[in-house]
């Protein structure tokens, strides 16, 4: 088996970065994972080694998903295999977070795994777009926690904070730090239509 994992090395000895990510000041080369995927795929169909994820773990803080990810390497000729582990990144606003580190744990596992050089330093997300885009949930956040203080007559905004809290917990499941950009969205928009409704009944009582 080892000599067939030697063998996929020595057919694919480099990788050039096609991809171009663009974020503001940010400006960095990246491989895509169909092109590091097409070229190690011919060499595993070629030396008969097939790639299987076996188990998978994910975390998420903010738009930031990470993925862990244990795969198992097997000579369809021999049975024999090796688990290895490979980690993974993905940004993004709504549900496809855990995909997006899927694709990039599967990248790195091929490029670490078979040793192969793409000519610069290791791909990662922007920390620029990453400020940015937790920025923007930040201040969309306090945006709804207000809102909800004045519909709920809350003293303060820190008892705002923690009656939206035990809200969300008691009829989601979740706490207010596990919530996405999509779901802040809706909850802003709910509680505007909700004060917009509560300011009419107000004009319509005088």
């Amino acid at each position: 088996m080892y000599q067939k994992i030697i063998y996929v090395m020595e057919a694919v000895k480099y990788l050039e970065k096609d991809n171009e990510v663009k974020f503001k000041t940010t400006n960095y080369k990246a491989i895509t994972e169909e092109k590091v995927t097409k070229a190690v795929r011919a060499e595993l169909v070629k030396n008969k080694l097939v790639v299987l994820p076996i188990e998978q773990a994910h975390s998420k803080e903010g738009n930031l998903t990470t993925v862990d990810t244990k795969y198992k390497i097997i000579d369809a000729e021999t049975g024999h295999y090796e688990v290895i582990v490979s980690s993974g990144t993905g940004v993004d606003t709504q549900d496809k977070g855990v995909g997006k580190a899927m694709t990039y744990a599967f990248k790195y596992l091929f490029l670490r795994s078979f040793a192969i050089p793409t000519g610069e330093d290791p791909d990662k997300t922007s920390n620029e777009e990453l400020e940015e885009n937790q920025k923007i949930q930040d201040e969309l956040l306090d945006d709804v926690v207000s809102k909800w203080q004045i519909l709920n007559n809350d003293e303060d905004i820190l008892k705002a904070r923690k009656s939206f809290n035990e809200f969300l917990i008691s009829s989601k499941g979740k706490s207010i730090n596990h919530l996405d950009q999509k779901s802040l969205e809706n909850f802003n928009e709910q509680f505007s239509n909700m004060l917009k409704d509560k300011s009419k009944e107000k004009k319509g009582a005088k």
